[in-house]
């Protein structure tokens, strides 16, 4: 008996290192918690990475999102910028020239913006020049040309209190220069001092019959004179004449052509009886002065 309960111990006592070996082994190779720990921080650090990479995606996605935006934002704000521009530059061109706008455009010579035709501004947008006749009418032939002559006016607007009075000259002719080729050719109307329409432009001053006479001086006054003009219709110098002298003599003997400041037909140019006109240079005459631009 006894030696089997001795026998019994021996066993158990050799049983024991085996058993410890087997728990070191379970502990080194087994699935206990040790190694689900580790396990979940891998999981984890590679969910982390996986985290990470989904951040830096959606940060590069951002990114793109935004260049995509700032290159549309320029895009539309190039865009505008160019619209602007070019109705900046048709508001600056302000299309065609409109008359009556009050606006001086293009090629008008005024704009008065309202519809009276027989102002200073008719409705085509032209200015109006004034004429009038000299009241000094004591001028003979000697005029020291036609330089003389425009000097005669100018004063005579001067006196008058005239706007403008060193624009004037004479309307005059003489051997080698046509009135025509000297004056300016008026678009608009040419008037009287008193307002009163004379004609409305070159071609009808010259040509068709006044609307009124050419016999308001500069003062306002009305004088029914003869005039100094060595021009016929057209404003052409009368050929042949004298023209006293080119307008540098008083006699006797040399002849000047006239026109009758109280006729509305061609002969406020040139009178047409030739038993008095041409005349003498010694003979008194006034001028007819015309406004120039």
């Amino acid at each position: 008996m006894r030696t089997l309960h001795l026998l019994l111990i021996t066993i158990l006592l050799t049983a024991c290192p085996i058993g410890q070996a087997a728990d070191d082994f379970f502990k080194n190779h087994g699935g206990g918690s040790s190694g689900d720990t580790s396990t979940s921080t891998a999981s984890s650090s590679s969910s982390g990475t996986s985290s990470s990479s989904s951040s830096a995606s959606g940060s590069s996605s951002s990114s793109a999102a935004a260049e995509t935006t700032s290159s549309a934002s320029t895009t539309s704000i190039a865009s505008t910028t160019s619209t602007g521009t070019t109705s900046t530059s048709t508001g600056e061109t302000g299309g065609p020239p409109v008359c009556g706008n009050g606006v001086l455009e293009g090629d008008e010579e005024c704009d008065d913006a309202n519809a009276d035709p027989l102002d200073e501004c008719d409705n085509a947008c032209a200015r109006a020049y004034f004429i009038f006749v000299t009241s000094e009418f004591g001028y003979t032939g000697k005029l020291n040309g036609l330089l003389g002559a425009d000097v005669r006016c100018r004063n005579r607007a001067v006196l008058g209190e005239l706007p403008r009075w060193d624009r004037y000259q004479a309307l005059l002719s003489d051997s080698s220069t046509d009135a025509a080729d000297r004056l300016h050719h008026a678009r608009g109307y040419y008037r009287l001092i008193n307002g009163l329409p004379v004609a409305h432009g070159w071609d009808a001053l010259m040509t068709a019959p006044l609307e009124n006479p050419i016999n308001v001086t500069e003062l306002s006054t009305t004088l029914n004179i003869g005039v100094w003009t060595g021009t016929g219709p057209g404003g052409i110098a009368i050929p042949g004449a004298e023209h006293c002298g080119d307008w540098t003599i008083e006699a006797d003997d040399v002849f000047g052509h006239y026109g009758s400041s109280s006729e509305v037909g061609p002969r406020w140019l040139v009178w047409d009886n030739p038993k008095v006109n041409p005349t003498v240079c010694f003979a008194n005459r006034a001028l007819y002065c015309v406004e120039q631009p």
